[in-house]
C-alpha cells in the first residue's frame, strides 16, 4: 500500500528536515517529522525484508540525524536519496504493520501499528485551553464611568468559559487566575506552559473613548516574535521544552539547531494563532459588534509563547457607557463565553490533526 499526500502549501525552495521524533506504545509508534515548510511526500511498504519508506520531495536534512532506535516496531532507520531532490527515510521493521499518515502545517505524522495485534483506539488527550483573565487584585484594569472594573468583568467571562470548556469531552480548561488577585504577566506564561497548554486565550475589556465599541482579537506581531526567539536562544535553561520536544535531549545543543527549531515553532504558532483568532472573530460576530473585522497584530507580552497558539480578546469598551452596561450584565457575559467556546470548537474541528499531534510529548532524534 502506498500513500501520497500533498499539503496545500507549495513553495519552490527546498524544505529542510530539522528534527525527527518518536513516541511509542507497546503496539504502535508515532513518527513526527519537523520541516521548515510543507512539501509533498509518499509513504509505502516494501517486503523481503519488511520496510516502511517515507519519500519527502524537494527536501534536505538540516543537521545529522541519528539512526539509533529503541522501538517496539522499528529495528533501525536508514537515510537515502532516490533522486537529487528527494529525501528517503527507510525504517526496517520488526513485524508486519499497518500505517496512517497525514500532514499539518510544517509537520508530517506517521502512525504505525503492529498488524498482528488488534488496534485498540486509545482516548485522545484533551485539548488544554489556557484561559487568562487580565489584570486582577491591585490592578483593576480599565474602569467604566459607572465604576465597572475590567478585572471583574473578564474574570466572570473567563470562569463561565472555563465551565463550558470543561463540559466538552475533548477539552480541559486551565485558568491563570480564579479570583481577584494579581498574577504577573510572565507568571501567566509559566502557568500556561506548566499546564501543558495547547491554546491560550487572554480576556480583556478595553478603554478608549465614549464612541469606541466592539470586540477585537489580537495575535503576536512578527516583531514581538523575533524578540522572544532571541531570549530563548540567549537562555538555554529558560525553556527546556519546545512544542513538546525536550530540547535538553538534543545531542546537538548548538545555537544553529535551536534557532531552526525555535523559528519553525514560531512560524507555525503564528499561523495557528491567526487561524484561532479568525474563528473567534467569526463566532463573536454572531453575538456582538466587531471593532476590527480581522485579527490585529500587537506585541503583547502575554502572547509571547513561541509554541502555544495565543490570542488576546478585547471583549468591548468600558469607556463606552452602553458597552459598560452590557459587559456588566451576566447574560451578556454568558453570550461572549458561549461565542468563544463556539470559536474554539470550530477551530479544533478544522485543525484537530495539528493540535492532537502536538499534544503528546515526543523524543527528538537529531544528533
Amino acid at each position: 500500500m502506498a500513500l501520497l499526500l500533498i499539503p496545500s502549501l507549495s513553495v519552490a525552495d527546498p524544505a529542510k528536515l530539522v528534527n525527527i521524533a518518536f513516541s511509542s506504545a507497546d503496539d504502535s509508534t508515532r513518527v513526527k517529522l519537523f520541516l521548515t515548510h510543507g512539501t509533498p511526500y509518499t509513504v509505502f511498504q516494501l517486503s523481503h525484508p519488511d520496510r516502511l519508506v517515507i519519500d519527502v520531495k524537494n527536501t534536505k536534512i538540516a543537521t545529522p540525524i541519528s539512526s539509533n532506535l529503541s522501538n517496539p516496531i522499528f529495528k533501525s532507520m536508514r537515510i537515502g536519496h532516490p533522486d537529487a531532490s528527494t529525501l528517503r527515510l527507510v525504517f526496517d521493521l520488526k513485524t508486519s504493520v499497518k500505517f496512517k499518515a497525514n500532514a499539518a502545517s510544517r509537520f508530517i505524522f506517521l502512525d504505525v501499528y503492529n498488524e498482528k495485534k488488534p488496534i485498540i483506539k486509545k482516548s485522545v488527550n484533551p485539548v488544554i485551553i489556557v484561559i487568562d483573565p487580565g489584570h486582577g487584585g491591585k490592578d483593576p484594569g480599565a474602569i467604566g464611568y459607572d465604576g465597572v472594573e475590567e478585572k471583574k468583568v473578564v474574570l466572570a467571562i473567563a470562569l463561565r468559559l472555563a465551565a463550558l470548556v470543561n463540559n466538552e469531552p475533548n477539552m480541559k480548561a486551565v485558568l491563570t487566575r480564579k479570583g481577584d488577585y494579581f498574577v504577573p504577566l510572565m507568571d501567566r506564561l509559566k502557568l500556561a506552559r506548566r499546564g501543558k497548554g495547547d491554546l491560550f486565550i487572554s480576556i480583556h475589556a478595553d478603554s478608549n473613548s465614549m464612541q469606541s465599541r466592539g470586540v477585537s482579537v489580537y495575535a503576536l506581531s512578527s516583531r514581538g516574535a523575533t524578540c522572544v526567539a532571541a531570549k530563548w536562544l540567549a537562555n538555554r535553561e529558560n525553556h527546556s521544552e519546545l512544542g513538546r520536544v525536550d530540547l535538553s535531549e538534543l545531542e546537538d545543543q548548538s545555537l544553529e539547531v535551536r534557532s531552526v527549531l525555535i523559528d519553525l515553532a514560531q512560524t507555525a504558532t503564528a499561523t495557528d494563532s491567526f487561524r484561532l483568532g479568525t474563528e473567534m472573530l467569526n463566532a463573536l460576530d454572531n453575538v456582538t459588534r466587531l471593532h476590527y473585522s480581522r485579527v490585529e497584530q500587537a506585541p503583547f507580552l502575554v502572547l509571547k509563547s513561541p509554541d502555544i497558539p495565543s490570542i488576546l480578546v478585547e471583549t468591548g469598551y468600558l469607556s463606552n457607557p452602553k458597552e459598560e452596561v452590557k459587559l456588566a450584565n451576566p447574560d451578556y457575559q454568558n453570550e461572549i463565553a458561549e461565542a468563544l467556546l463556539n470559536g474554539l470548537k470550530i477551530y479544533i474541528k478544522k485543525y484537530e490533526s495539528s493540535i492532537y499531534a502536538a499534544n503528546s510529548k515526543v523524543k527528538p532524534l537529531i544528533s
